[in-house]
């Protein structure tokens, strides 16, 4: 940053050194390790959003084992570098929010679906979002969102694999049948003659 003072027409510029606070080295210390573990993340703009609504909003994501945030932009820049999260580094601008999940990769974009779906008035407005390191845009963070659970998914691929299992068992029963009943009649030929 430069100062700078006009002395006889000329202006004399003066470097003037900003020295980060501990306190806020700290915060981009324990940002940076947020940003090194999780596996999502979505930006999202909170502007107009009361105090009181935040706080329910970050209650219930806690409850899904996701995270949400408000910081600093210049914070959030010096942090994300060197991790994943470096992809949005001209997406910091205005009043933005994180929501982070270091669990499920989806968590994010379903916790910001949720609050929406809700009784708030105002909801965050999703901006972009960061996925194992790939940036992307808010209709895919809303494709996230439509996504099944994690736990609906796994029903349907077990349930995809148990059809041939089912179908094959089923054939076998058949053919073992049909081959139980053909010993029968074969018996029955040969003890009936």
């Amino acid at each position: 940053m430069a100062a700078g003072r006009a002395c006889g027409g000329k202006i004399l510029r003066r470097k003037v050194l900003v020295v980060p606070t501990p306190a806020k080295e700290q915060v981009v210390k324990e940002l940076n390790e947020v940003f090194q573990r999780a596996k999502s993340a979505v930006l999202a703009d909170y502007q107009g959003i009361d105090a009181e609504t935040i706080t329910t909003m970050r209650a219930k994501m806690r409850e899904q084992s996701v995270e949400f945030r408000v910081i600093k932009n210049t914070l959030a820049r010096q942090a994300a570098k060197n991790t994943p999260f470096e992809v949005l580094d001209a997406d910091w601008k205005g009043p933005v929010s994180i929501v982070v999940s270091f669990d499920d990769p989806v968590g994010p974009a379903k916790a910001i679906a949720e609050c929406a779906k809700g009784q708030a008035e105002k909801t965050p407005k999703v901006l972009c979002g960061v996925v194992e390191g790939k940036k992307i845009n808010p209709e895919q963070v809303k494709a996230l969102a439509d996504l099944p659970s994690r736990e609906a998914l796994i029903a349907m691929m077990l349930a995809t694999m148990q059809g041939p299992t089912t179908n094959f068992v089923g054939v076998f029963h058949s053919l073992l049948r049909k081959l139980v009943g053909t010993l029968d009649a074969i018996r029955e030929k040969k003890g009936g003659s």
